[in-house]
């Protein structure tokens, strides 16, 4: 016999968000790109809320392939995945490696990277809301502290505005035909 709850049922839905907020005084939204803190207010900004983990994580692999370098998701390493990396040949250990942190387990991700740098001495990057950049350095300052020096800290809009430039770049690029 199975049991559960059927999430497809919006009734259902809805009475798990009302028990939720009564209970804990916690919002729910439905969907990854909405998240509201304790005590009712918007966790993340505009921007950071339509731009989530895979769009990011799209977005840097594209700024890899527009620099000519070769650019892969979910790079295995080990047991975990890389969110992205960049490689300068084919063979090569990775040079640049990119975690993209928007909520979740920001310890797992600087381990990830540690490791990285560990094995590889790759250049690390952490895409990171400004609501976890004061634990990240916390982080980087005990914990991860060997890499406290070679962790690049991104915003999710810095890298938007790279991506949109470097779009616009390579498109200009193309029309007057280096490209």
């Amino acid at each position: 016999m199975r049991r559960g709850i059927n999430l497809l049922q919006e009734s259902t839905v809805q009475k798990l968000h009302n028990a939720f907020k009564e209970k804990f005084n916690y919002t729910i939204s439905i969907g990854d790109e909405e998240r509201i803190d304790a005590v009712g207010r918007n966790a993340l900004t505009a921007k950071q809320r339509t731009l989530g983990h895979t769009r990011i994580q799209e977005m840097i692999f594209e700024i890899g392939k527009l620099n000519r370098l070769i650019s892969e998701k979910e790079y295995p390493m080990e047991n975990e995945r890389l969110d992205v990396v960049w490689r300068r040949v084919e063979r090569s250990a990775p040079t640049y490696v990119f975690e993209v942190q928007i909520g979740g387990d920001l310890y797992h991700a600087l381990g990830k990277l540690k490791h990285a740098f560990d094995l590889w001495n790759s250049n690390l990057f952490l895409v990171v809301t400004e609501t976890d950049l004061q634990k990240t350095e916390k982080l980087l300052g005990g914990t991860f502290h060997e890499i406290h020096d070679k962790v690049k800290k991104l915003s999710i809009e810095i890298i938007s505005e790279l991506y949109d430039k470097k779009r616009d770049w390579t498109d200009i690029e193309k029309k007057v035909g280096l490209l």
